[in-house]
């Protein structure tokens, strides 16, 4: 790259910054708003992305507000909001990012978030109707029929919406469909933020988590899978008959298959971040080529390029500081908003804690404190056993007789002890089981716990709950075989973590404090010396 280039490429790096963190006045809001909507929407916006910075951290500071609230006072009504906010805090501020992007300005904001609500609730009730007809038995079928259905559906959707709104522009194209990406991926993060975090009760730690991995992965999936479905339809022609169109489609549908595969480990990873970077440079690729193509048909891109540099250059020292107490704010809200929501997340003072179990063994042997038992619920009476207590009725005829009977039995290493009814036909007693129990030594103490009886699905497992206390509820899942069980949460007695995060936030608060107000007076100087 010659020395011109490089000075151009510096120079827009310096304006995109700069153009981000500075204050915008009322009429630029104005104007990205109202783009689409006057009757002269000719030619190409000059302003660089800056909204979808304000609304990321719009949403992002009352997303954390709501948490921190139902973290404090227990209040399901934030739960809504909660469920809410986390489906668009990184969503809603990408699709205005790819917006922003867009160099003309004959698309209306308002119009891409009807697709986004519209298009993205077709897309996910058409989905829906398609699984009703399809079996999943496994993991494995289930990663294919999800990439194949809802990619499919996503693209019936987005390219019915680029048809109706009658877009030839590829880029155009592409937002549409994104936007009916996102619209799925609202729908679909709300929904698990609000199924695996307050199904079995408020868990507080699994919301910020799925928060963060739902957003996160948003960048790299449906948004970008649906997009360029939509950009291939509108750049090839009779796309329906073109090899290339199917070859984008099934680009998506295997993306998607990838992303659900049902892998492990590293494997896990691997496969996340080849589909991560696939997506990602693909659509990088479609977003710079199609601006390139949109704004050399409008516009002298040197002359573009001269009047970035000279921009640029007398943005002055007064714009510096401004900037750099803008970014300064954006620094400090952040740092705060992950103190809040790591703490939230910490499980100080928590009634319960969700714990999953890949298998129904495996939460047997959580209930059973690791240990191997017998469970004869056969086992005949011995009249020459060993009985630990002996209860005794009197019967019609006044007369005593024995009517229960807890008899003990040693075998591996544990005393067990059997409770039997003592009935009478004829006179001769008949002994019918009742209850198991075992005796156990737990931190040199020996308790006794009974055999009790567990559910899964039309299984009937007899278990002895050594744990049981720490079980608030469970529930098993048929399709996987696994467990999700609701435990009593054990206070956390880390407490100097939490001294730690408060330490570094009333640090950075106090220090961008400092900063921020240098900077005022720096500025307030210069306007006067002006």
């Amino acid at each position: 790259m010659n020395k011109s280039k490089t000075a151009i490429v510096r120079a827009k790096i310096t304006y995109f910054f700069k153009e981000t963190f500075r204050a915008h006045s009322k009429a630029e809001y104005k104007e990205i708003f109202s783009r689409g909507l006057n009757d002269d929407n000719t030619g190409v916006s000059g302003a660089y992305p800056w909204l979808y910075v304000r609304a990321f951290f719009a949403f992002l500071v009352l997303f954390t507000i709501n948490v921190l609230v139902l973290r404090l006072t227990n209040n399901a009504l934030h739960i809504p909001s909660i469920n809410f906010l986390g489906g668009i805090t990184f969503t809603v501020p990408f699709i205005i990012l790819l917006y922003e992007l867009y160099p003309k300005r004959d698309v209306s904001l308002f119009m891409l978030f009807a697709i986004l609500v519209g298009g993205g609730t077709l897309a996910c009730v058409l989905t829906q109707a398609c699984y009703m007809f399809i079996p999943i038995p496994n993991k494995w079928i289930e990663a294919v029929a999800a990439g194949s259905i809802e990619e499919v559906c996503k693209a019936i959707l987005a390219i019915a919406a680029i048809v109706v709104l009658k877009q030839k522009n590829p880029y155009a194209c592409f937002l549409t469909a994104a936007t009916v990406g996102a619209g799925f991926s609202v729908i679909e993060d709300m929904g698990y933020i609000f199924y695996y975090s307050e199904t079995y009760f408020v868990d507080i730690q699994m919301t910020v988590t799925l928060f963060i991995d739902r957003g996160m992965s948003s960048f790299c999936t449906h948004i970008l899978w649906t997009g360029a479905i939509g950009w291939a339809f509108s750049y090839i022609r009779n796309p329906f008959k073109s090899v290339r169109f199917i070859l984008t489609l099934l680009f998506g549908v295997g993306l998607h298959i990838c992303w659900d595969l049902p892998l492990e480990g590293w494997w896990q990873v691997l496969d996340i971040a080849l589909c991560t970077i696939a997506a990602a440079a693909v659509n990088i690729a479609i977003v710079h080529l199609s601006r390139i193509k949109t704004l050399a048909a409008e516009v002298d891109l040197t002359s573009v390029n001269e009047a970035i540099i000279r921009e640029a250059k007398a943005l002055g020292e007064k714009m510096s500081y401004t900037n750099a107490a803008n970014l300064t704010y954006v620094i400090m809200w952040t740092v705060i908003c992950v103190i809040v929501l790591l703490f939230c997340a910490m499980p100080i003072g928590m009634e319960y804690k969700r714990e999953e179990f890949s298998s129904k063994e495996e939460f047997i042997a959580y209930l059973e404190d690791g240990r191997t038992f017998e469970k004869n619920f056969k086992r005949a009476y011995d009249p020459y056993g060993h009985n630990v207590e002996e209860r005794y009725t009197r019967d019609e005829n006044d007369n005593i007789a024995l009517s229960y009977v807890i008899q003990s039995e040693k075998s591996g290493g544990y005393e067990y002890l059997y409770g039997y009814y003592v009935g009478y036909d004829n006179g001769s007693p008949e002994y019918e089981i009742d209850s198991i129990s075992v005796e156990v030594e737990t931190n040199k103490l020996t308790y006794t716990y009974a055999c009790s009886t567990y559910y899964f699905a039309d299984e009937m497992v007899y278990v002895f709950d050594i744990n049981s206390d720490e079980l608030n509820r469970y529930v098993y899942h048929e399709t996987d075989g696994t467990v999700t069980a609701v435990l009593n949460a054990e206070e956390f007695e880390g407490y100097d973590m939490l001294i730690v995060m408060c330490s570094v936030g009333c640090a950075t608060a106090l220090a961008c404090s400092v900063i921020i107000v240098g900077l005022r007076l720096k500025i307030r100087s210069m306007r006067d010396a002006d």
